[in-house]
């Protein structure tokens, strides 16, 4: 339970910041840094190659984790709903 909080939580980080004005700003930074190298137009374009398979690949991992989080979810409904009814075996009665 504690990795699948620290995937989400690195995830939410990951997300806000690469949509914040923050990211605009570090890469503005970066490109200005670069900009007396100058990039050849075959460098700039394997970037903007990665750059867009790095976003395919945040919204896949982003649906895995949801849907990971969902069957938790739906896991631990069904526990509980079996530890009200009868109880699991083994387990001490539930005191209301």
């Amino acid at each position: 339970m504690g990795s699948l909080f620290l995937a989400v939580a690195i995830i939410v980080c990951a997300r806000w910041f690469f949509r914040s004005d923050l990211s605009d700003a570090v890469g503005e930074a970066l490109r200005s840094k670069h900009a007396g190298e100058g990039l050849s137009p075959s460098q700039m374009e394997r970037l903007e190659e990665l750059a867009e398979r790095f976003d395919v690949d945040m919204g896949e991992l982003r649906n895995e984790v949801m849907e990971l989080g969902e069957r938790v979810e739906f896991a631990e409904r069904l526990l509980t709903n079996v530890r009200q009814r009868e109880g699991l075996p083994g387990s001490p009665p539930l005191q209301d």
